[in-house]
């Protein structure tokens, strides 16, 4: 199966929702208010739910935090 990237979408979110994923339009929303090291966790986290749409919330949780934590290590970073 092969997975089509997804469309990035920076917008204020409602609430305290961070990121959003739609598998229908194949869409990341993400609030442009986060930390960077948060941002990262968020765009993995809708990514996973997009890659693996069955997968639990807690094992999306668990894995997005530990990728992106791999990641902020080695200086993965959003360039300005």
């Amino acid at each position: 199966m092969r997975l089509r990237r997804p469309k990035i979408i920076v917008r204020p979110l409602p609430g305290n929702i961070a990121g959003l994923a739609c598998k229908a339009k194949n869409t990341i929303e993400i609030d442009p208010n986060l930390w960077p090291r948060k941002e990262l966790e968020v765009l993995v986290h809708e990514a996973l739910h997009l890659a693996d749409w069955p997968m639990s919330e807690q094992k999306v949780k668990y894995r997005a935090k530990y990728i992106s934590d791999v990641l902020w290590r080695v200086g993965f970073r959003k360039k300005a």
